[in-house]
Formats: structure tokens, C-alpha cells, sequence
């Protein structure tokens, strides 16, 4: 759908109206007498009608519009950036070697991400409930899973996160690789992006207006991609087909176009789209050939991008803040107090008095480097006051502990902002031990997965999977079988193989809740230890929860084993079972009548379920060591 107020759109409308409209025209044919056949040229379904000149002359007004709004953005991103890598404000590194001392910034975020990306969203879909639409999203739930792990999309979204919480915006370009003939996605540089300054970041994770990406290439790459222009770039390169160049790509939700220096390299409509086209074989009662509705998984054409976005306004591209600046103060302030408590430390080590019957200026800087560092050399005392008297220790007072409670309680804010109080490496407290520490670890979990994660998940991570159906129903890329294949229950292969022309229905994509977050498989398994010790889950339980194979089987013998191990030995050690028989019958003659042997004939379920009607209640402690004892009948 055309924006009315988006200018490139009415500039479209306005050529749609001269071109496409019967208005004041008379229809007139050149194909046959009666005017049927084709008319005119020929254009193809994803031409765009717009003069060259049009699209650069909106390109420099788009370039225009952007600069302001850019020179103010860009002084956020560099302090964020600073604030990150542990630079001073000037923008060098503390003594031109290392890093700002105690950069929790960098800590805090790089905590941050493993928890926020822990594993790859996992899509549901589902379609209209019959055995044909229940096929279908099955194979492409299968093949979403497929792409999600080729294509590493949980270490992608990491990137994002970083980019996002650096220049405040992150994105993700979904594209085709013609080289594995499938689809890919890309994280890009944000900063290379031009924005309507209008424009904003939705919930869905789209641009709300027309934006453009700077991309650089040789120029020698550049006329493959576009080899129709390959003389003009060659000109523009000087004919060094080496030479790094920079040209533009700009979208808009219905069309794009490529801009190099005064060129237009490339122009057409959306091509991840499937647009109505006229059928070649049916036609109406007129006889003149039907319009045929693509199926499309967008309801509109949309920007190949996926764009992350967490404190909008939706006022402006960008968001407002992230938590890198809204913690700059902060990190200001447990730099300073580290570098103040290294001066303290220092002065009561290196403190000295020289006497001036034995030390002059420069002997005394000398005697004072060597009792700094006693390897470059000794200290050689010249004769006056005795050796006692001639160097004395400065000592210093206790550091106050506000010192300390101060510098601590910043560590601890900064940390709490990012939601990773309970999961960074501190030192052990009484609220980081047993109890209290699983706790803060689910608090801040929760304040993960309610932050960011929610918003990869439900947002960004959702909107990455419609595009991947979206290209799957795309008959100019999914013409073709394209197979996928994943690990499925019971450790199974699920192999699918799937075209554009088999997705038939309307499906309906999304991520599961939470399968983002970090599931620690320990804490898991004593968890389930624990209740099965307090009796309030069974062993079959236990095993399902420690992802045991098989839990039902493992779970019944181990019911049988606790509860009476004369069946369990008769069940399953039939062999040894009539040994203990034989030895039992020699040390006691057995009655007359008395059965020694197992029922013949009986299949083994059958006398399980005849024992178990007379079996004893489970105990709740672990079964004792195997004792195998003579039965005596």
C-alpha cells in the first residue's frame, strides 16, 4: 500500500496516473485490427516506471534531510562507544596501553549477551487445522528450525544486541545467496544507514518510511553485480577495477533503486514479492486474460531489513537512550574510585623520606626507583645519618570503609541496570550462596527475558521467520526443491524437502516464549533429584526431567529392582534365577507340589502385572546394593 505522505510514493502515483489511467485516452491496438494483442512496450511485473532523474533527485533530497539529524546522533554513538571499549574522554586509552581500570560496561554487556542469546529462537506454525495444512506447517516449521541453525541465527542476534546497544539501533538484512542458491541474513553496519528522521521502528521490527544503505566494493564487484553500467563505473574507477567504491541502495516497502555518483545503476519493484500477473490461459467472458492474485505470506511488500528497537518513543529512527549511556555516569565513577584507591595503594608502598645527610635530589629519586623495583638493582646507602635514620617508611591512614561501600554499591547498579547482578563473577556473599544466589539468578533472568530477550524473541526473531516464509512462497527463489533437515524428538532426523508452489494456505508464524533464555541442565537435574527425594515426583518423572532415554522402561525397572528384587531377578536373569532355584532345592528338599521355576508360557508383561498387584509401597530413599539371596521354597 502507497503512503499518501510518502513523497517517493506520490511521485509513483503520479506517474501511475499519466501511464496507467483510461482517463482522456483512447484505447487503440497495434497487435491485430480489433486492438487485441500487445500494446506498446513490453514491461516487465517488477519494472519501475520513474525517470532516472526523478531518482536522483529524491536520492540528494533523502541525503539532505538525513545530515542534521545524523551530526547529532553520531556524538551518542561515539561516547557509547568510548564508554564500551574503556576510553577516556578524550578518546585515549588510559596510559596509551590499557584499557579504563575496571570497565564494567564491557563486563556487564558481554555477561549480558550469552544470557540474552542463550540458545536459537524456536518457531511454531500452524495453519487451518486439516491433515493438508497440518503437513504443511509441520515441513516448514522443520524447515525454519533447518535455516535458524545453518545460518546461525543466535550468534547474529548477538551481534545485534551489541550494535543495538552501541549506535542504539540494530539490524538484520534478509537476502538471497546465489551462490548456495538459498536464502541468508546479514548483520550490517547501522551507521552506514540513512533514515527518513520522520521515520520509526515499529513493533514488528520494520521502518516505518524510505531508507537507504551505504555498501562498499571494489569497482571490479561492482560492474558484475551490475553489468550493464560496467563502462560508466570502470570511468568513474579510472579503469583500476581495484579501487574501493562506495554506492547506495535505496528502499522503500514497494521498490528499490541503486545509486553510484550521478548513475542509476539498478531500479525496480520489490522482488521478494509475488505481484498479481496476467494469465496466460484463462480468461474471462470478454475473452480478454484474467488477473491472477500471487499468494504472498506479507499482506504488502516490506524492506528486506529487521531492525532492533527497545526504548522508542517512536518518535525518530533511533531509540531514545540504551543502557551503555544511561550507565556512562556510572562506569565515570567506579573508573574514578579504582584509580584514586591505586594511588592510595601506591603512596603507602612507595612513601619514602630521605635524609638530606645522606641523599641529595637525584641520588634520592635513584634510591627511590630501586626500592620500587628491587630486580633493576640495590640500594646503596651514602654515608651521614645512620641506615635506620637515613630512609623512613611514610605510613597512611586507614581508607575509610564509605570508600569501599561507595565504590561497591556502583558496581552493583551498574550490573542491576543490565540484569546481571546474579549471574556475573562476584565474590561469594551471603546473598550469592545457595538460596539467595538462585534467586538473584531468576531475578535476573526474568529481567532479561521481560527486557531484551522479549523483544528478540517477539519481535525481531518473529519477524526473521515471516520473512523466511515469505521467501519460501516466492516463486522466483523457491521454484526449485530445497531440502532442510533437523534432529528431531527421540533423536530422529526430520528431512524435509519443500517449494513455493507447496505452500498452498495461509500459515501463522511465531517463537515460542521464553526459548531464548538460558536453561542450565544442572540446576535442572538437582532440582528433580530433590523432589523425587521429598517424594513429590516418581522415578519415571525424574528420568523424564533428567532426560533420560527411554525414561518408561528405565523408570519400571527401577520400580521392580526397589520393590522386590526376587521378581527382578526372575524377570530378567531368568538363568541365574534357576541356578539359585537348583542350589536352594539341594540345601532344602522342597515340598511335594511346590513350583521351583518360573510359570512357562507366561509372557514376561503379564507377570510383571501379576506382581505388581501385591507389590509393597515405593520407599522413598534409593534402592541398596544388590544382594542376591537363595530362596528357599
Amino acid at each position: 500500500m502507497l503512503s499518501s505522505d510518502d513523497p517517493f510514493a506520490l511521485n509513483i502515483a503520479g506517474v501511475r496516473d499519466l501511464s496507467e489511467s483510461p482517463t482522456n485516452k483512447i484505447s487503440k491496438g497495434t497487435g491485430t485490427p480489433n486492438g487485441e494483442g500487445a500494446s506498446g512496450m513490453t514491461v516487465d511485473v517488477l519494472d519501475l516506471p520513474m525517470e532516472d532523474s526523478e531518482l536522483l533527485e529524491l536520492r540528494d533530497r533523502w541525503e539532505e534531510i538525513y545530515l542534521p539529524y545524523q551530526a547529532r546522533i553520531e556524538e551518542i554513538w561515539k561516547r557509547n562507544l568510548r564508554s564500551y571499549l574503556g576510553r577516556t574522554s578524550s578518546g585515549a586509552i588510559l596510559d596509551n596501553e590499557f584499557p579504563t581500570a575496571a570497565n564494567l560496561q564491557f563486563e556487564a554487556e558481554e555477561t549480558f549477551l550469552p544470557a540474552a542469546t542463550a540458545r536459537n529462537p524456536d518457531p511454531y506454525v500452524f495453519s487451518d487445522d486439516t491433515p493438508e495444512g497440518n503437513k504443511i506447517a509441520s515441513d516448514v516449521q522443520t524447515m525454519l528450525q533447518f535455516h535458524a541453525a545453518e545460518l546461525l541465527m543466535r550468534r547474529k542476534l548477538a551481534v545485534m544486541v551489541r550494535q543495538w546497544s552501541i549506535y542504539h539501533l540494530g539490524v538484520i538484512k534478509i537476502g538471497w545467496d546465489t551462490k548456495i542458491n538459498d536464502l541468508k541474513i546479514e548483520n550490517r553496519k547501522i551507521q552506514d544507514f540513512i533514515f527518513d528522521p520522520t521515520g520509526y521502528v515499529d513493533s514488528y521490527g520494520h521502518f516505518s518510511s524510505w531508507l537507504g544503505e551505504r555498501m562498499a566494493c571494489t569497482a571490479e564487484e561492482l560492474a558484475e553485480r551490475f553489468p550493464k553500467q560496467k563502462s560508466y563505473i570502470a570511468e568513474e574507477a579510472q579503469h583500476k577495477m581495484g579501487t574501493k567504491v562506495i554506492y547506495t541502495e535505496w528502499w522503500t516497502n514497494e521498490y528499490t533503486f541503486t545509486t553510484f555518483k550521478e548513475k542509476v545503476l539498478d531500479k525496480n519493484k520489490n522482488q521478494f514479492f509475488n505481484y498479481p500477473e496476467t494469465s496466460s490461459t484463462e480468461k474471462d467472458e470478454y475473452g480478454i486474460s484474467k488477473i491472477v492474485e500471487a499468494r504472498n505470506h506479507f499482506a504488502a511488500p516490506l524492506k528486506p531489513y529487521v531492525f532492533l528497537s527497545v526504548f522508542t518513543l517512536q518518535e525518530r529512527p533511533h531509540d531514545i537512550t540504551g543502557l551503555i549511556e544511561q550507565n556512562v555516569a556510572t562506569q565515570r565513577k567506579i573508573s574514578d574510585r579504582t584509580e584514586e584507591l591505586d594511588t592510595i595503594l601506591r603512596q603507602a608502598v612507595n612513601g619514602l623520606a630521605f635524609s638530606m645527610d645522606n641523599f641529595n635530589q637525584e641520588t634520592a629519586k635513584q634510591a627511590a626507583q630501586a626500592l620500587s623495583n628491587p630486580d633493576k638493582g640495590k640500594v646503596l646507602v651514602p654515608p651521614g645519618k645512620p641506615i635506620n635514620e637515613a630512609i623512613a617508611r611514610i605510613p597512611i591512614g586507614d581508607i575509610p570503609d564509605a570508600f569501599f561501600d561507595d565504590l561497591e554499591v556502583n558496581k552493583n547498579n551498574l550490573r542491576a541496570s543490565w540484569g546481571i547482578q546474579g549471574i556475573a563473577s562476584q565474590k561469594q556473599t551471603s546473598d550469592t550462596t545457595a538460596r539467595g544466589m538462585i534467586l538473584n539468578q531468576q531475578r535476573d533472568t526474568s529481567r532479561i527475558g521481560g527486557g531484551i530477550t522479549d523483544v528478540l524473541e517477539q519481535s525481531v526473531a518473529k519477524s526473521i521467520f515471516d520473512w523466511f516464509v515469505q521467501i519460501y512462497m516466492t516463486t522466483k527463489f523457491y521454484d526449485d526443491k530445497h531440502f532442510g533437515a533437523i534432529l528431531g524428538t527421540g533423536k530422529g532426523v526430520e528431512y524435509v524437502e519443500l517449494t513455493a508452489t507447496d505452500i498452498d494456505r495461509q500459515l501463522v508464524v511465531g517463537v515460542t516464549a521464553d526459548s531464548m533464555k538460558p536453561k542450565d541442565e544442572i540446576s535442572q537435574m538437582n532440582q528433580a533429584m530433590a523432589l523425587y527425594q521429598e517424594g513429590v515426583i516418581g522415578p519415571k518423572k525424574l528420568l523424564e526431567m533428567q532426560k533420560f532415554p527411554d525414561a518408561d522402561d528405565a523408570a519400571a525397572d527401577g520400580v521392580l529392582w526397589a520393590t522386590d528384587k526376587k521378581a527382578y531377578l526372575q524377570l530378567n536373569f531368568p538363568e541365574l534365577w534357576q541356578q539359585l532355584q537348583q542350589i536352594a532345592a539341594q540345601q532344602t528338599p522342597a515340598p511335594e507340589g511346590a513350583q521351583t521355576t518360573a510359570p512357562q508360557g507366561e509372557p514376561a508383561s503379564a507377570q510383571m502385572a501379576q506382581m505388581a498387584q501385591s507389590l509393597p509401597a515405593i520407599p522413598p530413599a534409593g534402592p541398596s546394593p544388590v544382594t542376591p539371596e537363595v530362596v528357599h521354597a
